[in-house]
């Protein structure tokens, strides 16, 4: 039984050995085969040029992590330490820059006064409605856990707001003048 797969599996080997022949139809179309015809004529094929593999050189080299060391920088932009705000609604927009760039894993975590006010991926984040006075603002990196690993520099800012028992404030309704 083994001998008669052996021929059969020979036998389907045959045509990577066959003779190939050449053949032009009337139209000029070239055509190749393994079956002789009258009109074709046999071709000779060299043996195939080979070139031996060389030595294996190649030595795989991992590409290179981004550092994920201790961040150097985180400095609070906007606003400018001891900056006066005057005329406006209480909106103070808080802005930082961090060195390396904020990883995916961490946030911001914004504070005025002491209190948290938001977090964020961000480096910017919008304070609304703000009391006149003077407050303090500063900012931390924390990773998924909550752990801060940097803080910034504490900023402090004056909000100076026109009262609305001001006369001469922006959109005041015009009073008759004394004659």
């Amino acid at each position: 039984m083994r001998l008669l797969v052996f021929f059969i599996s020979l036998s389907f080997l045959t045509p990577a050995f066959a003779e190939v022949y050449r053949s032009v139809d009337a139209d000029g179309n070239v055509t190749y085969t393994d079956r002789p015809s009258s009109d074709a004529e046999k071709v000779r094929i060299d043996k195939v040029q080979t070139i031996p593999a060389g030595p294996d050189n190649f030595k795989y080299t991992p590409p290179e992590k981004p550092d994920l060391g201790n961040y150097t920088k985180l400095e609070i932009v906007t606003p400018e330490n001891n900056h006066v705000f005057t005329g406006n609604i209480g909106e103070v927009n808080v802005s930082v820059t961090i060195t390396p760039a904020l990883r995916e894993s961490d946030s911001f975590i914004f504070y005025m006064d002491g209190k948290k006010q938001g977090d964020s991926s961000s480096p910017s984040f919008q304070m609304t409605n703000l009391d006149r006075g003077t407050h303090t603002v500063k900012v931390d990196v924390v990773n998924k856990d909550g752990k801060s690993l940097k803080s910034s520099a504490t900023v402090s800012f004056t909000i100076k707001r026109t009262s609305a028992l001001n006369p001469n404030r922006p959109g005041a309704p015009n009073r008759p003048s004394p004659r």
